[in-house]
């Protein structure tokens, strides 16, 4: 095959992933993807907004609100991440789709796509999130979150996420019952109760623990005169680093798995 004929076969496989991706998310409407998010994530920010207005009475460092916030994510956005990715793949699993979809693409591509979902759709969420989370502390009073610690905290707590969307698509696509993946999600949002309370050498094996591990916020008490510190702390690119090299491993491993099975 010809330097043109194996770009124009790449660009037609791109082309095929965008539209499946198209059909996906049309597909998530019907399954009320977007409006359970939406559910999930006013939660999520009214538990968020009850916290931070026990804190504005302290201190009004927009500190606290970074600090607060991964908390919150513990809990709440393993299980959200373990409803995207298992919502995206019920369809198939519940018709039981998968032979004949694959007799119209490749098994990578399908994979992808899903993949693909799951990130479009918790990449609105977190946006959403962080959004939500600046309009509530500017609404209670606190100061101002700056642009660059709202990146960091976007990009840390979508790599979270989608690790988790990455072993719970996997789980999906595997095994069709759907109750195990969404056990995944409760468990991890369970341990994430606790996650922030572990020591670092049991929390760094603790998919939950991350939202804390990757925070720019440290948190200092003296018992002595009863307050509270708040520091800004340089991200933690090794555990970033840690998040993202065992998400692609998993992407990895799952697609060459999924590309070979027998369905």
């Amino acid at each position: 095959m010809t330097a043109n004929g194996r770009e124009a076969k790449t660009s037609a496989r791109r082309l095929g992933i965008a539209r499946q991706v198209v059909l996906e998310v049309k597909k998530g409407r019907r399954k009320h993807l977007w409006l359970i998010c939406a559910a999930m994530l006013g939660v999520l920010l009214l538990w968020f907004g009850y916290q931070s207005a026990r804190q504005v009475e302290v201190t009004v460092d927009y500190r606290v609100l970074l600090y607060s916030l991964p908390t919150v994510n513990a809990v709440f956005l393993p299980l959200l991440s373990a409803v995207v990715a298992s919502t995206v793949c019920d369809v198939e699993n519940r018709a039981n789709m998968w032979k004949q979809l694959l007799t119209m693409e490749r098994a990578e591509d399908l994979f992808c796509s899903k993949w693909l979902t799951c990130a479009l759709v918790l990449a609105a969420v977190v946006t959403a999130e962080v959004a939500g989370a600046s309009a509530i502390g500017g609404v209670l009073g606190f100061q101002s979150v700056p642009a660059s610690e709202s990146l960091v905290l976007w990009v840390s707590t979508l790599a979270v996420c989608l690790f988790v969307a990455t072993v719970v698509e996997c789980l999906c696509l595997f095994i069709a019952n759907q109750f195990v993946p969404l056990v995944v999600g409760v468990a991890l949002s369970f341990l994430g109760l606790f996650s922030m309370y572990l020591p670092a050498y049991v929390s760094v094996f603790v998919p939950s623990s991350y939202f804390g591990l990757l925070s720019t916020v440290g948190m200092s008490y003296d018992y002595a005169t009863e307050v509270i510190t708040w520091s800004t702390v340089a991200w933690p690119v090794g555990y970033f680093a840690v998040i993202v090299l065992v998400t692609v491993a998993a992407f990895t491993l799952s697609l060459r798995a999924f590309a070979r099975k027998e369905l």
